[in-house]
C-alpha cells in the first residue's frame, strides 16, 4: 500500500499545481499556440498482456509541463490497479489485483529551431512483472525532422543508466525468493510522429529501441499508437496500443507484453 500512497500523493500534486501552471513522453502537441502552462490528467481501462496472462486494468495519470523561453520541464505521474487470475488456477475468476506506477521528470533546452537537448529522470516499479523498482537516468539531442502544422516528425538519441532491482520466485524444488539487481548501460533511441487528421482527431506514434551498450543483443523494443478524439475543448477520448519487447529480462517473464486502453483526457 505504500507504493499507492506515494503515487496518490504524486497525482494528486500534479492536479494542484496544474491548476496555477505531460507511458507516453514523447505525446505531441499540434497545437500552434502552445501554452506556457499546461495540465493534463487522464483516465483508463484496458487489456494487458504479461506474466499473469491477459488482465485487466485500470489506471489514472497526470502531466505537467511548464515552458519558460528555450527551457521545458515536464513532470509524469501514473498509477496502475490490475486484476488477474491466479497463475495456478486459470480458470477461476479473477481475484487478484497487483499495481504497478511510475513518475518522470525531463528537461529540454532547445538550441535552435530543429536542435534540443534533453536529460531525464525516472522511477518505476511493477508487482506483476517482479519489478521492485527500476531507476532510469539520461541525457542527450533530439532533433527535429519535420514539423508542419499538420504534422511532426523527431529522432533522439540518448544515453541511459538503468538500475533495476527484482525477485525471481521460485515454486519448486521448493519455495524461495532470489534477490536480482542489475546496472546497465543503454542507448535510448526514438522516432516519434504526430499526425493532425482534422481539428477532432490526432494520431501520435513512438517507438524506442535501447540497446545495451556493451551487448547489443540485449535490447528492448517499445512501440505506442495512440489515437485521441476531443470531445470538447479540454475533454478527449483516447485508445492507445503499446507494444513491448525485452530479449533478455532479468527475471522470467514473457517477451512479449501489450497494452490496449481505452480512457478519457481532461486538459487542466
Amino acid at each position: 500500500m505504500k507504493h499507492f500512497w506515494l503515487f496518490a500523493a504524486l497525482l494528486f500534486f500534479s492536479a494542484l499545481l496544474s491548476h496555477a501552471q505531460v507511458v507516453n513522453t514523447e505525446k505531441l502537441r499540434l497545437d500552434k499556440k502552445e501554452k506556457d502552462i499546461y495540465g493534463e490528467a487522464n483516465l483508463d481501462l484496458g487489456l494487458a498482456r504479461n506474466r499473469a496472462g491477459q488482465t485487466v486494468r485500470l489506471g489514472a495519470g497526470a502531466r505537467l509541463e511548464l515552458r519558460r523561453s528555450n527551457h521545458r520541464w515536464m513532470l509524469l505521474g501514473a498509477y496502475n490497479l490490475t486484476q488477474f487470475n491466479d497463475v495456478d488456477e486459470p480458470g477461476t475468476a479473477p481475484k487478484n489485483f497487483a499495481d504497478n506506477g511510475f513518475g518522470h521528470l525531463r528537461y529540454n533546452r532547445r538550441i535552435n529551431d530543429w536542435l534540443t537537448w534533453e536529460a531525464f529522470a525516472q522511477a518505476q516499479y511493477d508487482k506483476i512483472q517482479q519489478i521492485d523498482l527500476r531507476l532510469l537516468a539520461g541525457a542527450g539531442p533530439r532533433v527535429r525532422l519535420l514539423r508542419k502544422d499538420s504534422a511532426q516528425l523527431y529522432f533522439g538519441a540518448l544515453y541511459m543508466f538503468e538500475h533495476e532491482e527484482s525477485r525471481n520466485e521460485f515454486e519448486e524444488p521448493e519455495a524461495f525468493t532470489e534477490q536480482l539487481i542489475l546496472d546497465d548501460h543503454r542507448l535510448s533511441t526514438y522516432l516519434s510522429a504526430g499526425l493532425h487528421i482534422t481539428s477532432y482527431l490526432t494520431v501520435n506514434h513512438v517507438t524506442y529501441f535501447q540497446p545495451n551498450l556493451s551487448n547489443f543483443s540485449d535490447f528492448r523494443i517499445s512501440s505506442e499508437t495512440a489515437v485521441s478524439i476531443k470531445l470538447t475543448n479540454r475533454l478527449s477520448l483516447r485508445t492507445y496500443f503499446q507494444l513491448i519487447y525485452d530479449t533478455e529480462p532479468l527475471v522470467p517473464v514473457p517477451n512479449a507484453m501489450y497494452v490496449l486502453n481505452n480512457g478519457f483526457s481532461l486538459v487542466l
